[in-house]
C-alpha cells in the first residue's frame, strides 16, 4: 500500500462560529469527505483565543472537533481547499495514520 493510499485519521478543531462554514464546505465535497463526524469540545492554554467575557472568566474556550478516516491524498487535498476558504490560524489540524477502520457488520 502506497503512502498516498493508506488511511489516515484527519482532525480539525475550530472556534464554533467557523464551524457552520466548514462543515457546509465538507458537506460540499463528498469525494474528499464522505463521512465525518463533529462534537463540540472545549480549547485551553495559552494558544485560545477567547469570545467575549465568559470565556476569559471561564478559562476555555468553545471549540469544535471534526474527524474523518481518509485516504492520505484527500486529507491533503481536503486541507488545501480549506487552507484557500479559511487561511486563518484558528483552525488547528493534524493528521495520523490509521491502523485500521471499517464496519463491524
Amino acid at each position: 500500500m502506497s503512502l498516498e493510499s493508506a488511511s489516515v485519521v484527519l482532525t480539525l478543531v475550530m472556534p464554533v462560529d467557523v464551524e457552520d462554514a466548514l462543515l457546509e464546505t465538507l458537506l460540499d465535497h463528498p469525494d474528499l469527505a464522505p463521512g465525518f463526524t463533529s462534537q463540540p469540545v472545549e480549547g485551553h492554554g495559552q494558544r485560545v483565543s477567547f469570545i467575549g467575557t465568559a470565556e476569559h472568566v471561564r478559562g476555555r474556550a468553545a471549540y469544535s472537533r471534526v474527524q474523518m478516516v481518509v485516504p492520505r491524498a484527500d486529507a491533503e487535498a481536503l486541507l488545501a481547499l480549506l487552507r484557500e476558504r479559511f487561511a486563518t490560524s484558528r483552525v488547528f489540524f493534524w493528521m495520523v495514520a490509521a491502523v485500521a477502520s471499517g464496519r463491524l457488520a
